[in-house]
């Protein structure tokens, strides 16, 4: 997408030390391979159309923390998070945020070393994976690693990682935006050590131009749906430092199970969840118990946004309800129909669709859990998610709000 004034290019670091697990994989090749995955960098648009996109995200990214405040009770976070970084994407400024986190994540990983073919194979599958990824996802809220975890990343040496995102079918695309990777929206402090926000703008633009609708309203959507996780960040100072934890041992577990670095894409499959099946095949029976919790914490993490937005109102954002119905459908299948045949925001082409639906469905299942504590507890009781990790609902509380409120004391109004 077209930069605003003041962007920047962030280059790729060094690659990591051999001895860990950050060393299976050529990074300087998983840009390459991202681009063969996904070639078209979204929508042709005039320049002056693409440049309003970006500035309408930064926009609504301004405005945000605030009104999320509001809705959920969490006005002291909200203003926290919105001293956070937020950035303005193109598909490519997304696969490398993204590769640079998860090239800090192995890092703290031991493994043996990889050759060079094991490396560029392992490159391949990774850029494969995000390529398919950077083409669905709306926004994606990247949390700071510890200095202490950081050896000069991939990502220069900034603090990002992998948590949450908006899922957005956007394969839509006609042509490249041409335009250059990042446009800061704001900054927190020298050296602070923040979550980064990403807005994909031709995701946004792909997706406005899919469903016919209104640009400006989305645009607001996608950057208060983000803030959500942000504000969740910064409502559980803990969280993102136990997010990278619980990332660090599925991956470790896929590292484990396959150590000269094959199939790297269980990386990919881990991040969106796979089917336990699916799971134990890559993490093997012991990491299997750590996955499905993580998934549970990553669809509860969506399932609060979606909940939290629901205190949007036409008077607000006059479309309200058509971004609801397009953006918030629960993919859940119609009887008769197989598992992830349900359709929403996720749905797309590729061999990542079903893992798309797999973590959809998720998210469903998350976002009415969260919105029967609503009903039950209000937005304080959903709160007391954010008080500790055991606080967390489990994998098994996200289909029985009624055992997580009496397990926490929630209560009701």
């Amino acid at each position: 997408m077209a930069p605003a004034l003041g962007t920047r290019r962030e280059e790729p670091g060094p690659v990591g030390a051999p001895s860990t697990a950050r060393g299976l994989v050529d990074w300087s090749r998983v840009e390459i391979a991202a681009r063969t995955m996904a070639p078209r960098g979204g929508p042709s648009a005039p320049r002056a159309s693409l440049s309003a996109v970006v500035e309408l995200l930064r926009c609504g990214a301004a405005q945000a923390p605030e009104r999320v405040g509001e809705m959920t009770g969490l006005s002291r976070a909200a203003r926290d998070a919105g001293s956070g970084r937020v950035l303005v994407v193109d598909r490519a400024g997304l696969v490398r945020a993204t590769a640079g986190f998860l090239a800090r994540l192995l890092d703290g990983l031991p493994a043996p070393p990889a050759g060079p073919v094991a490396r560029r194979a392992a490159a391949w599958e990774a850029g494969a994976a995000l390529g398919a990824l950077s083409t669905r996802l709306l926004g994606q809220v990247l949390p700071a690693i510890p200095a202490a975890a950081d050896a000069g990343g991939a990502d220069g040496g900034r603090g990002t990682g992998s948590a949450t995102g908006a899922d957005g079918a956007t394969d839509g695309a006609t042509g490249a935006t041409g335009a250059g990777p990042v446009a800061e929206a704001r900054t927190g402090g020298p050296g602070a050590e923040r979550p980064r926000l990403l807005l994909v703008a031709p995701n946004v633009l792909a997706l406005q131009r899919r469903h016919g609708l209104d640009l400006a309203d989305l645009a607001t959507w996608v950057a208060m749906h983000e803030t959500a996780h942000a504000v969740q960040l910064a409502a559980a100072p803990w969280l993102a430092d136990h997010l990278v934890a619980r990332l660090r041992e599925a991956l470790g577990a896929v590292v484990e199970a396959w150590p000269r670095g094959g199939r790297l894409a269980g990386i990919a499959s881990v991040a969106w969840a796979a089917r336990p099946g699916e799971a134990a095949g890559l993490v093997g029976q012991p990491g299997l118990a750590g996955l499905v919790e993580l998934r549970a914490t990553l669809a509860f993490l969506e399932g609060h946004a979606r909940a939290a937005l629901d205190g949007v109102t036409p008077a607000r954002v006059p479309s309200a309800h058509v971004l609801r119905a397009v953006l918030d459908a629960d993919p859940a299948p119609a009887p008769g129909q197989g598992e992830g045949r349900g359709i929403g925001q996720g749905h797309g082409r590729g061999p990542f669709t079903g893992l798309a639906s797999e973590r959809l469905l998720d998210s469903a299942r998350a976002a009415r859990f969260a919105r029967a504590v609503v009903e039950r507890a209000g937005h304080e009781g959903l709160n007391r998610a954010w008080a500790s990790p055991w606080a967390l609902p489990t994998a098994a509380e996200l289909g029985s709000p009624e055992a997580w409120l009496e397990r926490v004391g929630g209560g009701s109004h």
